[in-house]
């Protein structure tokens, strides 16, 4: 064990797809609201979030960091489409088509709904947010190792690993191909 894998969050083999389940969920309960505020969108996520506790399968602790990913993703997200104007592509870092459709159509279902107040949304960013950290569970995209520059290609959601030098803090690209 090196001394960075005692900071790496432990999760199950069952996260990522109960980080996805929960993006599911958020979905389908945004869908019925019609208008909602980001408070809104933090309350429908510790509501979807639970029924993954009440599953069983998952500890407290890491429900409460799934929780903290989806905020992180989609904050980040769109941030990234109100500053920028591109699309998710870009935000991912790589072409669409490589992705399934299905875990595309929850990113932009989301994604669609998290444009709110543009001061809103810097008041919500600190410093740190905008970084990975490996062992974390997120979206697809390409991260960009903090200390060497080499970068990760996510298809799916995933945990991320540890660089390969050693390094465990990330940032995602964001940039148009």
């Amino acid at each position: 064990m090196t001394k960075n894998d005692k900071n790496v969050p432990k999760h199950s083999s069952k996260a990522p797809e109960a980080y996805d389940r929960i993006l599911d969920r958020l979905t389908e309960r945004l869908d019925k609201a019609g208008e909602y505020s980001w408070d809104y969108i933090q309350e429908q996520i510790e509501d979807a979030a639970e029924l993954e506790l009440a599953a069983e399968e998952m500890t407290r602790d890491e429900v409460d960091l799934l929780k903290a990913y989806i905020r992180r993703d989609l904050k980040q997200l769109g941030y990234y489409i109100h500053e920028t104007g591109a699309g998710v592509a870009a935000w991912l870092h790589f072409d669409l088509n490589i992705l399934e459709r299905q875990v595309i159509d929850r990113l932009l279902a989301v994604a669609d709904r998290t444009r709110i107040d543009y001061e809103l949304l810097r008041e919500q960013l600190e410093h740190g947010e905008n970084e990975y950290l490996a062992g974390e569970i997120t979206a697809p995209g390409t991260l960009e190792c903090r200390l060497c520059g080499a970068t990760q290609q996510l298809t799916e959601t995933s945990k991320i690993e540890p660089c390969g030098c050693g390094a465990v803090v990330f940032s995602r690209r964001s940039d148009a191909l």
